[in-house]
């Protein structure tokens, strides 16, 4: 029932879609990718992608483990692997995560915390031993 109110353009396995004209006050979680085109006054927590669509405004904290914005979004931000800004999308907020791509035109205005991935090995430790022997 609610893929018959997605866009028609919209792919039938995009997950959860908030439209244009939705407001929402509070937390919402997602376990699957997400949508949204209307405004969110509160906390985004996502298992999955989440797109900030060009109508949308979010206020709040975000947690997801990617983030896709192309709207305007005010909140501090934690995105486990990766966080896209594209034009005319902006987040004015502190960001956390391991990949950050900014579009030319985007904003971003906060501090910006990168961390790596726990299991990568450093190269030079394996050089350090080939030459070693």
């Amino acid at each position: 029932m609610a893929e018959a109110n997605k866009p028609a353009g919209m792919p039938a396995g995009v997950g959860a879609y908030l439209g244009p004209g939705t407001k929402i006050n509070g937390r919402l979680q997602f376990d699957g990718p997400a949508t949204i085109e209307g405004e969110v006054d509160g906390e985004i927590v996502a298992q999955a992608q989440v797109t900030i669509a060009q109508e949308a405004t979010v206020k709040g904290k975000i947690n997801a483990v990617s983030l896709l914005v192309q709207g305007k979004v005010m909140a501090d931000i934690v995105a486990e692997k990766r966080l896209e800004i594209q034009p005319p999308g902006s987040v004015v907020g502190d960001v956390n995560t391991q990949s950050l791509v900014i579009g030319d035109g985007a904003i971003l205005e906060g501090q910006v915390s990168m961390k790596k991935e726990g299991r990568v090995l450093p190269i030079r430790q394996d050089v350090k031993k080939e030459t070693a022997s």
